[in-house]
């Protein structure tokens, strides 16, 4: 046990228990105490137990130990430590067993949940490795991979999700999803055939998660940088859809991708950024393929009131979103929103 695992023991059980509690290591020094003056010296109780590996009762305060009971703790046969509780015997005796119970069930609930925190970090390592693009495929790396469902050698698609809410990372109880923020998630998908299943299973769980699919390919690396970049354009772009494939976007998905970095590009990006009414009605105006009639009847506005809007688009920008070559810059405006 480590000091903060018994000390948050000891803080647990003193709630319920009115007498002081100590916790012990296998070596009878105090990691944790209700007296936080008493951590880290030794316990002559607890030495004894341990020595005997039976529970010691101290009747009367003696120059080194307290009057109490001493519990030594076992698990897999070996003695990991010792719980005491301070106080007379007769009234201390009848929490001994109850307050051992309840300190093994902690540690053993410390010792799932550090487990379970290694897998998850080994995973996230494992994750963090086959994403970056300088990764080689070694023999390691792919009998590594084959542990999460992944065979290296065969192409692979990329699912990636955004929640609105927090996202499990067994949404789909497949041991080749990756969690990447609370509420993103990557899927490596080998099999074409599984990608409009597993787009139902993440809609019943999360129906306002948007979804970008990647393009096989043979590195998972490539496959991610696709879905992410085909995800900027759903969010930039699209109004109301919640689905996107890099191959229907690929072009316009790659040149908003250069322009990352372009500082013109960052600066036209916020000009409309504190006006949601002229992002949706230019996405709109969009999706809509240009037809103003089709745009005003879907934003339930009269056409002149899209026209007024269209124009304010214009006066902000700089930039003419009935001129084709002006639209485009809008295009990138609106991903590059998105980062």
């Amino acid at each position: 046990m480590t000091h903060n695992q018994a000390q948050t023991i000891v803080d647990r059980m003193m709630k319920d228990i009115p007498y002081n509690i100590n916790i012990m290591d296998r070596t009878g020094k105090i990691i944790g105490s209700g007296n936080k003056g008493r951590i880290g010296t030794l316990h002559h109780g607890a030495l004894k137990a341990i020595k005997q590996r039976k529970i010691v009762e101290i009747h009367k305060d003696e120059e080194f130990v307290k009057k109490g009971i001493n519990l030594p703790i076992e698990l897999n046969g070996n003695i990991v430590g010792v719980v005491g509780i301070s106080g007379e015997v007769k009234e201390t005796r009848p929490f001994g067993n109850i307050l051992k119970s309840a300190v093994i069930l902690l540690i053993n609930q410390s010792i799932a949940l550090e487990k379970e925190n290694l897998k998850n970090n080994l995973k996230q390592e494992f994750f963090s490795l086959i994403i970056n693009p300088d990764t080689t495929y070694t023999k390691e790396v792919m009998n590594q991979a084959l542990t999460y469902g992944i065979q290296l050698t065969k192409p692979s698609q990329i699912l990636y999700v955004l929640s609105p809410n927090e996202i499990a990372e067994d949404i789909t109880e497949s041991l080749s999803s990756f969690k990447m923020t609370k509420y993103s998630l990557c899927l490596v998908i080998q099999e074409e055939d599984k990608i409009e299943a597993l787009q139902q299973i993440i809609r019943n769980q999360h129906p306002g998660a948007l979804i970008s699919i990647s393009k096989m390919n043979d590195t998972i690396s490539e496959g991610l940088l696709q879905a992410k970049s085909a995800m900027r354009v759903l969010m930039g772009i699209y109004s109301g859809e919640k689905t996107i494939f890099y191959s229907k976007c690929e072009f316009i998905s790659d040149m908003s991708k250069l322009q990352q970095n372009d500082k013109k590009a960052e600066r036209l990006a916020h000009l409309l950024e504190k006006n949601d009414e002229l992002i949706t009605t230019l996405q709109v105006y969009l999706n809509c393929n240009l037809n103003a009639n089709e745009t005003a009847s879907r934003l339930m506005i009269h056409r002149n009131t899209l026209n007024y809007r269209l124009n304010k688009i214009f006066t902000i920008t700089g930039k003419d979103p009935k001129n084709i070559l002006e639209l485009v810059e809008l295009i990138f405006m609106l991903i590059n929103r998105i980062k």
